[in-house]
């Protein structure tokens, strides 16, 4: 098992697009899934450092082969919050793996892995109070937006 803090960096590719439409955008990083340095498939609490901000974003990474909806390669996406979502296509982005959240499986619909990733974004949010708090969304009205629900 590999330890975290797990750090990669690639470059953003395009992908199918599910996260816009299931309202959670994420940035596709293409990788190898038969080396063995990675750690295990599943859903991870994450930073993202993209290389052109002189910032650095909370996020939910998925790696794997996206059990849902599995056409195409296995990548790793990375959800950020609070990111403005012009298009990092082609820009490098740095993701270090900070907390193992749950393997990946297949949910009966796409509206219940919608569920899912609100609650892995409230989970997120939660480790980022407790953890790193400058990693909390800072944009105007945000405070709103990514309320902690108790």
């Amino acid at each position: 098992m590999v330890e975290l803090p797990f750090t990669l960096t690639g470059t953003v590719i395009r992908g199918k697009h599910l996260g816009t439409k299931l309202g959670f955008p994420t940035a596709n990083i293409a990788y190898d899934s038969a080396r063995r340095d990675w750690p295990q498939e599943g859903v991870y609490i994450g930073i993202a450092s993209p290389d052109d901000s002189s910032r650095s974003y909370l996020a939910i990474l998925n790696q794997g082969k996206h059990p849902t909806t599995p056409e195409g390669v296995p990548t790793v996406e990375a959800h950020l919050l609070d990111f403005p979502y012009e298009t990092l296509y082609d820009h490098r982005l740095t993701l270090s793996y900070r907390l193992f959240l749950r393997p990946e499986h297949t949910f009966p619909s796409l509206e219940a892995l919608q569920e899912q990733l609100k609650q892995d974004q409230a989970d997120a949010l939660r480790w980022a109070e407790l953890n790193n708090p400058s990693l909390l969304p800072k944009q105007e009205g945000a405070t709103a937006k990514w309320k902690i629900q108790p």
